[in-house]
């Protein structure tokens, strides 16, 4: 069966799902202190925080799916606050990137590409915590490029994040 990327509509079986799997991931990123991954992924992809996408028509989740399975997923951002002072025309931003093995990344963000194509927007970019060596050399491998964002915070861990983005 091929994997393939769609967008995700937020109901309680999705939101539940993305949840366990973000405290999952999050947990295992931050091997040396598994509290820092649990209260990321609490703060930033609880199911309260989930729920509230759905009121927000420029954050979407995106999904990488196996048939009917869900794998992995993303957070697509096309909103003008988060993506100002860029240098680019319209930006979209990709973040909190749960995911359990590479081909899932490159479906994820394959797909993410042809939506920033159709939706006009000149430049992708994408965060990554440092330590997530595999996420950082899959964006290297697609082209993404790192540069400096100084407008954003390290919010709610202390863990650097590095920022890549590649023009569309």
């Amino acid at each position: 069966m091929s994997k393939i990327a769609r967008f995700v509509v937020i109901i309680n079986d999705n939101v539940i799902w993305m949840e366990e799997k973000a405290l999952k991931f999050y947990s295992d990123l931050f091997v040396d202190s598994k509290e820092i991954g649990e209260k990321y992924a609490n703060e930033n992809l609880s199911s309260q925080k989930l729920f509230k996408i759905q009121n927000d028509f420029s954050v979407e989740m995106l999904m990488a799916y196996e048939g009917e399975n869900p794998l992995s997923f993303m957070k697509l951002n096309s909103s003008r606050l988060s993506n100002q002072n860029l240098g680019a025309n319209k930006a979209i931003g990709v973040d909190h990137i749960v995911y359990f093995n590479q081909e899932d990344i490159l479906i994820l963000f394959k797909r993410a590409q042809e939506v920033a194509l159709q939706r006009k927007h000149d430049l992708i970019w994408a965060k990554a915590f440092e330590i997530d060596t595999v996420l950082i050399e899959t964006l290297k491998s697609l082209g993404y490029v790192e540069f400096n964002y100084e407008n954003d915070v390290n919010r709610d861990t202390n863990q650097k994040q590095l920022y890549f983005k590649k023009s569309v």
